[in-house]
């Protein structure tokens, strides 16, 4: 699967970050499929019918190229949105896919983790923030991906089942749930707008289910205070405020180029499986998943939310070439 929009959010205009073009990801999905090539006689590729034709083109590249054969899935979808990601990841699964390899950032991530994936999970670098990506070299993670395709029963034990943070609350009698696999912001503004958040002091309080120190996001803020991992059965959780004497300085990248600083009043571990209350200000406010600004909330609306690990079924391919070794 390919987002073709990935990449190209405004933070990419705010900040030194260069737009990641169609053709730059064509380039990517040819690195990816030599990599799958090592397997060609026991490999089938599906793939999207897309608004660009992209698929159609990667279709002709694949058999020229690597003697791979290709299958187009489903109708030709609208241009790419948060539906269309998720209609992509079940039409593939129904059409028989063995593992879905996704390119796109952690907005696209979340959307396929949307879908309920019942295969595994390839997640590869296409977006802004990457934190829940594989970001080394795409044809190893293709020949990863085939390896696993043509031998899942060998590397059951090398896949890795994802954090997840779910939200619940009620529209009128209805309760609506979403969920993150990065980070869930309680941001000021009572509006969605441009979706991402670039400004630090809009930013009130950060739920991260990954706290990384070195990639762009709201991650990275919680990666210079109280850090934890994809592999640790606990989430990070900041309160942010002002520039005032007893709070703490911490500068985040949100964004490649995009240095900001941040102020914390106060920061904690806290366990997988806690359910939590998020209270929206007397003014209202938005919650920001994955980066992105998606639900607005009324006055003091409560939210409630908890993290655990049920989300997809991750293949890193350092994971699986690893154990290769003898």
């Amino acid at each position: 699967m390919l987002n073709p929009m990935a990449g190209r959010d405004i933070r990419r205009l705010v900040a030194f970050a260069s737009l990641q073009s169609t053709p730059e990801k064509l380039q990517v999905l040819r690195r990816i499929l030599s990599g799958v090539a090592v397997f060609a006689d026991q490999i089938q590729v599906l793939m999207p019918r897309d608004y660009e034709g992209l698929a159609s083109i990667v279709q002709d590249e694949a058999h020229r190229l690597f003697g791979l054969s290709v299958d187009l899935v489903g109708n030709v979808a609208a241009p790419s949105s948060a539906d269309t990601t998720v209609k992509w990841a079940r039409e593939l699964i129904n059409a028989g896919a063995d593992l879905l390899i996704v390119l796109g950032g952690d907005g696209t991530q979340r959307n396929v983790a949307q879908s309920k994936p019942v295969v595994p999970v390839l997640p590869v670098a296409g977006g802004t923030n990457n934190v829940a990506c594989w970001v080394g070299d795409q044809t190893i993670a293709g020949f990863a991906a085939a390896s696993y395709v043509v031998s899942p029963e060998q590397y059951q034990a090398q896949l890795f089942v994802s954090k997840v943070l779910h939200l619940s609350h009620f529209d009128g009698s209805l309760e609506v749930e979403d969920l993150a696999l990065i980070d869930v912001a309680l941001v000021r503004q009572n509006f969605t707008g441009a979706l991402a958040v670039w400004n630090p002091e809009d930013v009130m309080e950060l739920w991260l289910t990954v706290a990384d120190p070195i990639r762009p996001g709201l991650s990275n803020v919680g990666g210079h205070v109280l850090p934890v991992t994809t592999e640790e059965d606990a989430i990070t959780w900041l309160q942010l405020g002002s520039n005032d004497a007893y709070e703490i300085a911490a500068y985040g990248a949100l964004a490649p180029g995009m240095m900001a600083k941040f102020w914390i009043n106060q920061h904690q571990r806290i366990p997988l499986d806690q359910k939590l209350i998020i209270e929206a200000p007397r003014g209202g406010g938005t919650l920001a998943l994955d980066g992105e600004r998606t639900l607005v909330l009324r006055p003091e609306e409560t939210v409630t939310l908890m993290a655990r690990r049920d989300g997809p079924r991750y293949l890193y391919p350092q994971k699986i070439l690893s154990s290769q070794c003898k």
